[in-house]
């Protein structure tokens, strides 16, 4: 009797610790990631690395809250010492297009997720900087080593297969 009370017992224990550290895939992505670098692939070398242009210039951060919306930010790394407080009326043109390209650096949008398997997400943007965005998806593989999130465009941009690398906070 003993034994089967003692049985019990550990199957008890066990299925709650093994119930307790089951981790969803919406567990993994809720939080507040930076932007840790760009990467390119190289299909000459068959390898990743830091994208030259993007890499080195760009910052920013993404952020999942878990149930189905996330939101990113992505601007240039000067961006926070740039002068916004000059007068737009006494702006000369120079001045008004330098404005308009600070403007149009800055890269935000909104959106609701979609995991669609364990190594795929959609982006369905409610809202965007770039006005031609709102409404569309974006696919993106993704990965996750410790604390860091990795994004993989299933588009080309210039040209190129780019990720992202996210750290969490």
């Amino acid at each position: 009797m003993n034994k089967i009370i003692l049985g019990l017992g550990l199957l008890i224990i066990l299925t709650i610790f093994s119930c307790a550290s089951k981790q969803t895939i919406d567990d993994k992505f809720n939080g507040t990631y930076r932007l840790d670098k760009f990467e390119s692939f190289d299909s000459v070398s068959g390898k990743w690395t830091t994208d030259k242009w993007r890499g080195k210039y760009a910052d920013g951060f993404i952020q999942y809250d878990g149930k189905g919306h996330m939101s990113v930010h992505l601007y240039p790394r000067d961006y926070k010492e740039f002068d916004t407080n000059k007068n737009i009326d006494s702006l000369d043109h120079e001045s008004l297009k330098e404005l308009a390209r600070f403007y149009q650096s800055n890269f935000v949008y909104f959106a609701n997720y979609k995991i669609i398997n364990d190594s795929t997400i959609e982006h369905h943007r409610i809202s965007a900087t770039e006005p031609k965005n709102f409404g569309t998806t974006l696919t993106r593989s993704f990965e996750f080593i410790n604390d860091t999130l990795i994004l993989t465009a299933h588009e080309n941009l210039d040209n190129k297969k780019m990720r992202l690398r996210w750290v969490k906070l």
